[in-house]
């Protein structure tokens, strides 16, 4: 990037971003007074009672928490001024941002008084709600939330998450969802491996700030299933893995961890020594000491890597999720598997212990298996959400990297166990550990954190030193290499689509030789590639059943499309492939007639001839309606790619689009319908209207064209309006597209509208094809209310375009529904089977 561009890009920063911040983060402050004083009140009760670093003394206690036995004896205002205190400076920290972050959102979206009201009722309705579910629990003899009858609490947490998740219902439906996942994912961590008071009427205040937030959203007729786009699926999916992969951190790092997912921490992070370290350690007689000293030796760096392992691993795996990759949806679900079964054998352990010592604090055991119970069902339970949504994640991972991969992997695994298994015979182990049986239980105890019982591992203390060696550091080395080659395949840059990374760019070199006003949609996940024997050429396809559904006519050159078309055909009978070339112009019309195909009109491309193109005259008054409403109220259009935005302004434009997702009730369409994920190209251009506040009223996209190397059109993709955006802002942006492009190519294309039939196609239909026409037509009809095609062919036609039509050649009639079928999956490739009901439902 040239000094000229750094400075452009600076100056775009300052202007739509830097600036509008300011602005806004000034405006912002002025309308939280509420918010400050409690801010001022709660750090200046800290300093006053000298708190920060300890908490508040016992004498204060009285004051500074609040309790059931102090309710009882008539200390009613504790349930208030418990709210401006914490227990250490973590605390204070936390609670500081808490209060700004989420107490001032609330303010700023409700108003001052319901935030109030919602920070004093809500810690009201906490407290509350928290001593009758653990007067209920001692009731019922619980084991866990029975202790905290008793318990002080201090601290604003519980009326803060309750004042920001009830805020959270005016936020736009990005912000609305990240929030409410992130704060609910991690109250709900807390509580169940830290488990302590103030996790759990932490979510208690989460939770009724939630419902409150429904109510205002049902009282203002929006409350309904908000749907997201595929990008914002696989990041909520990767906060969730992430979040409860830390987890069990979290219960090692912290005092005396009481949640039900406490005991987590010994499947994975596995604190305690194993048998074969008591083994080495204390022969065949284990005393308190010798548990100590083998605790000890596990905490060396080796026992430390191995513990965090399983973790990191998991972090990586949430990474590459958020980017759409399969292999690392696949790694976490083997680990959350694992997890389970690994759970579930302690909680079977568990379940065969005889007795429990009686006392009068002894919990039942039906409660304490109870408790033990999340261990198996979490989980279980986000194996079971990351597997419903796996659709979400189609980028794969290059096959010689999986290769090399499953090479590095089983490769060093096998050496290790090897290298054990040959120590182990030749110091006797055959006779020493029970036989094969028993070398089975020493090896998996090296790799897998799951107590062998005691028959299957006989303790001895005569351990050679090579086979002492290989069995407490096997594990750890293993478990590193692994970690690195999946950090390697992940997100090493080892993805692409279907067809691979290089297939890619020379798919990508051809596209400047040539193509049609849709072919850049060929670098688009799944496609695939037919390259011409000579490399002049290409066809992009999606292979659906045995359908190879194209995408545009061949790509490369323009006097190599015939040849190609010709071999790409010659390669799908080799392959008993039925072709179905799709969204192509007349060019191999001739051609084709000849080798028997028929075809059908599937679209209109409109297209502009933009230097000769003047806003005068009646016909075109809405555009200069619109382009004089964006000068008054000071927005413009923003160019660039997507990769050269501020990173304001790419959120901005997430959040328009997530917005618009949210009220559709099927998933994104594919195919010839591009997405956010699609955008990020630095070929491809982004027109963007933005206010003053930096606000993004809507957006629009614009693929290259090329012809011998040389930029000749561009084809509008994506288009969004913001929900807020002023009327008129579609107009706005085409006709921006048209003062700005005309200097650099002739012609644009407004794209074709799919499943937007005028009736003309139908009348040239022949014989079978009227059927697929028909039932296009039908889908067409039932996705109107969603995704608006004959609108949006209405819209296009206010530019006075130039139409041409695009046709679907197939080859035999009764291929048809074959084809019907691949085009369904094609456009709607997330289409969950209740989906299609609703959809099926719509048409009939």
């Amino acid at each position: 990037m040239s000094v000229g561009q750094d400075t452009r890009t600076l100056a775009l920063a300052w202007d739509t971003v830097v600036r509008p911040t300011l602005g806004r983060a000034a405006a912002g402050l002025k309308a939280m007074p509420f918010t400050l004083a409690v801010l001022a009140l709660f750090v200046g009760t800290g300093a006053a009672t000298d708190s920060f670093l300890a908490g508040p003394s016992e004498q204060l206690l009285d004051v500074a928490g609040v309790s059931g036995p102090g309710l009882r004896e008539g200390r009613w205002w504790s349930l208030f001024t418990s709210l401006f205190f914490a227990t250490n400076p973590t605390a204070y920290v936390v609670a500081a941002l808490m209060i700004i972050v989420l107490l001032g959102l609330a303010e700023r979206k409700l108003g001052v008084r319901a935030a109030a009201a919602l920070f004093l009722g809500g810690q009201f309705a906490a407290v509350t709600l928290f001593l009758l579910i653990t007067q209920l629990a001692a009731y019922v003899g619980d084991g866990w939330l029975d202790t905290m009858t008793d318990v002080i609490l201090i601290g604003p947490y519980a009326p803060v998450l309750a004042a920001g998740m009830a805020g959270s219902a005016r936020l736009p439906v990005l912000w609305q969802r990240r929030l409410r996942t992130a704060t609910l994912s991690i109250s709900l961590l807390l509580v169940l491996y830290v488990g302590h008071a103030e996790t759990v009427i932490g979510l208690l205040g989460a939770l009724l700030g939630l419902l409150v937030g429904w109510w205002i959203q049902g009282d203002e007729g929006k409350l309904h299933r908000h749907r997201s786009t595929g990008r914002e699926a696989r990041n909520l999916l990767a906060l969730m893995v992430a979040v409860f992969a830390v987890g069990p951190i979290l219960t090692g790092i912290t005092r005396a961890p009481t949640g039900p997912l406490a005991l987590l921490r010994d499947v994975v992070l596995n604190p305690l020594p194993t048998l074969g370290q008591l083994a080495f350690n204390c022969g065949a007689t284990v005393e308190a000491s010798c548990l100590e000293a083998g605790r000890a030796g596990f905490a060396g760096p080796f026992g430390l890597a191995l513990a965090v392992v399983p973790v990191v691993l998991l972090l990586i795996c949430a990474d590459g999720m958020r980017r759409g990759r399969r292999m690392a949806l696949n790694i976490a679900l083997a680990i959350q598997l694992a997890v389970t079964a690994l759970a579930a054998v302690y909680l079977a352990l568990f379940a065969l212990v005889p007795s429990r010592p009686q006392g009068p604090h002894a919990a039942p055991m039906g409660s304490a298996f109870a408790h033990v119970l999340p261990l198996v069902v979490v989980p279980l339970l986000l194996s079971v959400i990351l597997w419903l949504n796996r659709r979400q994640f189609r980028v794969q991972t290059l096959p010689t990297a999986r290769r090399t991969l499953a090479v590095l992997v089983g490769g060093s695994w096998g050496a290790l166990a090897a290298a054990y298994a040959t120590a182990w015979f030749a110091s006797g182990g055959m006779s020493r550990d029970g036989g094969v049986l028993g070398l089975f239980a020493e090896l998996a105890r090296q790799y897998v954190p799951v107590p062998i019982p005691q028959h299957f591992h006989r303790v001895f203390a005569d351990r050679n030193t090579v086979e002492a060696v290989l069995f407490a550091y096997s594990g750890p080395v293993f478990w590193l290499i692994a970690l690195a080659a999946v950090w390697w395949a992940l997100l090493g840059g080892n993805h692409g689509h279907d067809s691979g990374r290089q297939d890619r760019a020379r798919a990508r070199a051809l596209l400047h030789q040539g193509g049609g006003p849709l072919s850049w949609m060929a670098l688009w996940e799944p496609n695939t590639y037919w390259f011409s024997p000579d490399g002049q050429g290409a066809m992009a396809y999606q292979q659906h059943g045995s359908v190879a559904l194209t995408l545009g006519c061949a790509i490369g050159p323009a006097g190599s499309h015939l040849a190609v078309t010709e071999g790409f055909l010659a390669h799908c009978r080799r392959e008993a492939l039925i072709p179905a070339l799709y969204s192509c112009d007349d060019t191999v019309w001739p051609a084709l007639r000849e080798r028997g195909f028929s075809r059908v009109s599937v679209a209109q491309e409109t297209r502009l001839a933009i230097r000769e193109l003047e806003f005068k005259g009646k016909e075109w008054q809405n555009v200069r309606t619109a382009l004089n409403r964006a000068a008054k109220l000071g927005v413009h259009a923003v160019w660039g790619p997507y990769s050269g935005l501020p990173v304001a302004l790419r959120t901005r434009l997430n959040e328009v689009s997530e917005e618009w997702a949210a009220g559709k009730s099927v998933p994104e369409m594919g195919f010839t319908l591009g997405s956010v994920d699609e955008l990020d190209d630095d070929e491809v251009l982004c027109c963007l209207a933005v206010d003053g506040e930096g606000r993004v009223h809507g957006f629009t996209s614009w693929l290259p064209v090329y012809d011998d190397g040389r930029l000749v059109s561009r084809t509008l993709d994506v288009m969004r309006r913001g929900a807020g955006g002023f009327p008129g802002v579609m107009e706005f942006l085409i006709a921006s597209a048209v003062l700005e492009l005309r200097d650099s190519v002739e012609v644009i294309s407004l794209s074709g509208s799919p499943l937007a039939n005028d009736g003309g196609a139908e009348d040239t239909a022949q014989g079978g094809a009227k059927n697929l026409v028909r039932i296009l037509d039908l889908v067409g009809h039932a996705l109107e209310p969603v995704y608006g095609f004959r609108s949006l062919a209405a819209f296009k036609s206010r530019f006075k375009p130039e139409y041409r039509a695009l046709y679907l050649y197939y080859q035999d009639p009764l291929q048809l529904p074959a084809i019907g079928r691949a085009l369904t999956r094609a456009y709607l490739p997330g289409l969950s089977l209740a989906q299609g009901a609703r959809l099926v439902r719509n048409l009939v």
